[in-house]
């Protein structure tokens, strides 16, 4: 599998303190099953002071640390990036780092207590300069929470949705496990990340989402959430994704435990 978001570089975010719990972080990741990670330190949070360069720097240090450890884990360069209403000129002006550094997806989160205003004019500005937006953990935001209808037309519009995988088992409470579910059904979740930040408080792993995920879906579908999507992302390449149903199918409805 691939994790296409989490935070594993240390001392940039809040992510793992130091270097000896990143190392500890990449042994889960492969004891999971994971063969690659992008390292998304958060950037234009106005919490943290991340460059491009840190990113770059940071990765090309860590990947040293698993070569001479010997663990089998790949790692990309990446970031978790806020949407700022200027984000597609910082784009352009090439502040902010895309997926794998590869100018072609971008990670994009929200405030966890609602969409601006402008939500949908910032991700169109982004798609205008080239590159896709992926929607990270929108199942955590209170506005998808209340109504999950609000996805439809960002998808619909080009966006991917990116799912943390603990949401799925229920890491972040009711509401946010019930709209990760509704939009897993209605064909919104395009990838499952681990959102990992630490050994104990969000440790790495997609398996045990991977399990919840295939008991809903089909194995096509699974496989391309946790395997073939984020494999052609990291590569740049187009992402072929279903068409977002209206609502969740009524055969399902007792799987999901959903109340829409």
């Amino acid at each position: 599998m691939i994790d296409l978001h989490l935070h594993i570089l240390p001392g940039l975010d809040d992510g793992p303190a130091d270097m000896a719990e990143s190392v500890e972080m990449a042994r889960c990741c492969v004891h999971d099953g994971i063969h690659t990670v992008v390292a998304t330190p958060h950037m234009l949070s106005g919490a943290y002071n991340v460059t491009k360069g840190d990113i770059l720097a940071g990765v090309r240090a860590f990947s040293d640390q698993l070569r001479d450890r010997n663990i089998p884990l790949g790692i990309l360069p990446g970031a978790d990036v806020h949407a700022l209403g200027d984000l597609a000129d910082r784009l352009r002006a090439g502040e902010v780092l895309t997926v794998a550094d590869g100018g072609k997806y971008l990670l994009v989160e929200f405030n966890h207590d609602g969409l601006p205003p402008r939500a949908a004019e910032v991700l169109f500005a982004v798609h205008l300069s080239g590159v896709v937006p992926i929607i990270t953990h929108p199942e955590r935001n209170t506005a998808f929470q209340d109504d999950p209808d609000q996805m439809l037309s960002l998808v619909r519009a080009g966006n991917l949705v990116q799912v943390t995988a603990s949401s799925f088992t229920g890491a972040f409470g009711r509401r946010a496990e019930q709209c990760a579910r509704n939009l897993l059904l209605r064909r919104m979740v395009h990838l499952v990340a681990s959102d990992a930040h630490s050994l104990k408080g969000r440790p790495p792993g997609l398996s045990s989402a991977r399990k919840v995920v295939a008991c809903m879906t089909d194995e096509r579908e699974t496989r391309d959430i946790f395997e073939a999507n984020p494999a052609a992302i990291i590569a740049g390449k187009s992402v072929i994704v279903p068409e977002p149903l209206v609502r969740v199918p009524r055969r399902r409805w007792s799987i999901a435990g959903l109340w829409r």
